[in-house]
């Protein structure tokens, strides 16, 4: 079977317009960060914009490499040196050759990736959106701001309430009683809501936090799955074995060992450590961080989505069936079989309307020409 198939182009051709997008969205994105968005009123008395300013623990390069690129590498690893039977396109096909179990681990590293590129550029995109949109100034704005405190005395004193005429000692200003001759740090002052890092640290950790579940799930689910009957039910089919597996296996999902638990919950660890240090370096209020967190987790949730992982040892739903779905006819020749089976478990487009999938076995399909020769005479 040639590793170059037209299936296999037409499937590439597809995924490269999802790339189109998904760098067009953080293109979008870095274009939003560099615009100066709206600045939100303060008051210059407040102690929550009077922290001094501090510089990043994690900057943005740290950021890149511990949300982006290591995600990236570990999703490739693990999609390249994947087991067959963490395949499971080919969990019918056991005799599938070299070149077709190739094809799937490309189209899994790709979409895997498509989801990981997904999710950052959604949260990045929407987290530079708010910004620019709220414009609330961060904790160390005054530090930054360095007001003219002579003209904030004389908009006090012009600035009266009540009958009796009593200063008004919490103005709302505006950033035009600012000094400072730094203009792009004066308008980062005013990108507070949500935080940035914190988004995109949450999104790139969830992410990578439910691709290496699924993997791990896909890999050790043959010797997780307890076969012991769980009911009375099972126990009358006990003659039955491979019954008797499934249905266990579907009352018991597969478990995983406690030490998997503990790599996974290390990429949340990491994020919740990112996110400590916005509020730490006074660049972020609680609420800010907070919202960046649920921001980055629910892109992560909607990368995964969209471009589904296996999970709980099966083929997930959605985009996960996509290039996996064969043609099926009720009626059709010797001929047009033949050729059905010199393309099973071709990469092919996403599933249509009333489609499904359907793993076809050698011996299926050797009795599969047996009927249909049958048939002919």
């Amino acid at each position: 079977m040639a590793f170059l198939t037209r299936d296999l182009v037409i499937v590439s051709l597809r995924y490269m317009l999802d790339w189109v997008l998904v760098i067009g969205f953080l293109v979008a994105a870095s274009i939003l960060g560099n615009l100066d968005g709206a600045r939100r009123p303060f008051n210059p008395y407040d102690p929550a914009f009077s922290f001094p300013y501090h510089g990043d623990t994690v900057s943005v390069t740290l950021l890149v490499i511990l949300a982006v690129l290591v995600p990236a590498v570990i999703i490739l690893l693990c999609c390249l040196l994947a087991p067959r039977s963490a395949l499971p396109a080919l969990a019918n096909n056991p005799n599938a050759p070299a070149s077709l179990v190739w094809k799937h681990k490309l189209l899994n590293w790709n979409r895997a990736w498509l989801g990981l590129g997904l999710t950052l550029a959604l949260g990045y995109f929407i987290s530079n959106c708010l910004k620019n949109v709220f414009g609330k100034p961060r904790p160390h704005m005054i530090t930054v701001c360095q007001p003219d405190w002579n003209k904030v005395a004389a908009i006090v004193k012009s600035t009266r309430t009540g009958p009796q005429g009593v200063l008004a000692w919490n103005p709302i200003l505006t950033s035009e009683i600012c000094t400072t001759t730094d203009h792009d740090r004066l308008s980062e002052a005013f990108r507070s809501f949500p935080s940035g890092h914190t988004t995109v640290s949450f999104a790139g950790m969830t992410y990578i936090s439910l691709f290496f579940y699924s993997t791990l799930v896909l890999t050790l689910s043959k010797t997780s799955i307890v076969k012991l009957p769980y009911s009375v039910q099972d126990t009358r089919k006990r003659d039955d074995d491979e019954k008797s597996r499934d249905r266990a296996s579907k009352l018991h999902p597969p478990s995983l060992p406690l030490l998997s638990f503990v790599v996974v919950i290390c990429f949340f660890c990491l994020a919740m450590w990112i996110s400590a240090t916005r509020y730490l370096d006074f660049k972020h209020a609680g609420i800010d961080i907070f919202a960046g967190s649920c921001l980055g987790f629910l892109s992560a949730l909607c990368g995964t989505w969209w471009y589904a992982m296996p999970a709980a040892g099966g083929v997930a739903k959605g985009r996960m069936r996509a290039g996996y779905r064969q043609h099926h006819t009720h009626s059709y020749s010797a001929v047009d079989h033949a050729s059905l089976i010199e393309e099973q478990d071709e990469p092919r487009g996403p599933i249509g309307a009333g489609e499904s999938i359907m793993f076809v076995s050698r011996g299926d399909q050797r009795n599969s020409m047996e009927h249909v020769q049958r048939v002919e005479k």
